[in-house]
């Protein structure tokens, strides 16, 4: 997987994570609601370690990129007395830390189709 692709799945994630925050937020007073999250930077880096075979031919089956994240819902116990475990703070926290994230990825992104733009230019 070339960096671009790489990036462009980071950033793919960063959106469903966003979005699968903000549902938690809606539900925060659903009852026997269950928290979810998405998981990518954990599957994303075993896979980096698995990376044992080699593509050598353009006919060979590439490996999807997708399977490097999904969603789980957190079934552990709940916060409140209606069964619900989604805790706000935790939500916000990281819907902070998704958007730092999302706009760090954003920034990269940019400097290096500067760079090549650069390089083109001259």
């Amino acid at each position: 997987m070339d960096t671009y692709d790489l990036m462009k799945q980071a950033l793919s994630v960063s959106a469903t994570r966003a979005k699968v925050i903000s549902s938690n937020i809606a539900n925060v007073n659903t009852a026997n609601y269950k928290a979810k999250k998405v998981v990518f930077e954990n599957e994303l880096s075993k896979s980096e370690q698995n990376l044992s075979l080699e593509t050598t031919n353009k006919k060979h089956i590439k490996s999807d990129s997708s399977s490097y994240s999904y969603i789980t819902t957190d079934n552990s116990s709940s916060v409140t007395e209606n069964g619900n475990n989604v805790d706000l703070d935790v939500q916000l926290s990281g819907a902070a830390t998704n958007g730092l994230y999302y706009k760090s990825l954003v920034s990269q992104l940019n400097g290096r189709l500067q760079m090549m733009g650069y390089v083109v230019e001259h």
